[in-house]
């Protein structure tokens, strides 16, 4: 999911857990923003840390005239590394900068079942990947190379290169065959329950040692932050990367649900919405208790025009969008996507 979607689920979170709310009121305590905070830090600190310290065996250049030949012999020539000296080896893809806001678009098909890598040269896009009309090439467009071992690839098996620094994969060998992992630095140990245990850890000791009480309010402070980094780790297994959950006891991402990526607008949208009714209600409940405002509102009544009635038009007009088109199989931009949210 976006960024946004985790800080603001991070933060509805942090309303429901008992106290929270009715401490933020009565201290004026930025404590649930904190939830917040966390819930977007596993991705600040992949896109931020995590990428530029992972270590590649080669980071690959097509250059201006890209030869879609040798790109697919790049591939296949660090597929076969991996199996014949039957190690884990790192590729970096750079994408093809044409000026200062369009590239050259290009595509990475993954096929098992004949062992082969597949590049086609693609369109100019722009920033917002919008294709610029007759910029594909009439010619040299297609190239294939052929890798002597089996492969699988779980999160996809096309890959769009186009804006920003493009793909990573790691070649990892497994039961006499190679495992290709999607942006290996990113959902590791930043994205495991047992990181986020351990971030509210720490800071209840901080705050035990501010207000002097290992009790109160430190266990408050210590849910919001282990509950908000959980909720993201929670929202990214829906789609198809995964996480390293319990890091440093496994070593892998588990497989995701396979149910969204992380542009898709319906997901994104409803997990807003849903978390704005929910600090919405969780804040109407201990505020009139604490400022005496005088505002009325029937839960049943705000269940039914707030959150049943909005959820069921969305839920019918995502139906009905998706009965008239398809999603493009051949795109998969979750790293674009997710390098946005995190800057």
């Amino acid at each position: 999911m976006k960024g946004f979607t985790h800080f603001i689920s991070a933060t509805a979170i942090a309303t429901c857990i008992p106290g929270v709310a009715e401490y933020a009121v009565n201290n004026t305590s930025y404590i649930i923003v904190l939830g917040g905070i966390f819930g977007i830090l596993p991705d600040t600190l992949d896109f931020k840390l995590n990428r530029f310290i992972h270590k590649y065996d080669e980071l690959y250049d097509p250059g201006e005239n890209p030869d879609p030949d040798k790109i697919a012999a790049v591939v296949a020539k660090w597929l076969d590394i991996a199996y014949k000296e039957k190690r884990s080896v790192f590729l970096h893809l750079h994408t093809i900068k044409v000026s200062a806001d369009l590239w050259r678009e290009y595509l990475v098909r993954f096929k098992e079942n004949s062992r082969e890598i597949e590049v086609e040269i693609g369109e100019i896009v722009n920033t917002g990947q919008v294709p610029v009309p007759d910029s594909a090439p009439t010619e040299n467009r297609i190239g294939r190379a052929r890798v002597s071992c089996s492969f699988k690839q779980d999160y996809s098996t096309v890959t769009t290169v186009n804006i920003f620094s493009g793909p990573s994969f790691g070649f990892v060998p497994k039961n006499d065959s190679i495992d290709i992992q999607f942006i290996p630095w990113h959902r590791g140990w930043s994205h495991s329950l047992t990181f986020g245990a351990l971030c509210g850890i720490i800071v209840w000791i901080i705050a035990a040692i501010c207000s002097g009480n290992w009790l109160y309010p430190g266990w408050m402070f210590a849910a919001v932050v282990t509950f908000g980094l959980w909720i993201h780790v929670l929202e990214d297994q829906l789609g198809h990367l995964g996480s390293n959950l319990f890091f440093p006891f496994t070593k892998d991402r588990s497989v995701g649900f396979h149910l969204m990526h992380a542009n898709d607008a319906v997901p994104n949208f409803l997990t807003v919405w849903l978390s704005v009714t929910a600090i919405f209600w969780n804040m109407y409940r201990v505020l009139p208790q604490s400022s005496g405002t005088q505002i009325h509102i029937s839960g049943l009544n705000y269940l039914l025009y707030v959150i049943i009635i909005p959820v069921g038009l969305l839920l019918a007009g995502a139906f009905i969008a998706k009965k008239k088109s398809s999603y493009p199989v051949d795109h998969h931009p979750e790293e674009q996507d997710e390098e946005e949210v995190a800057m």
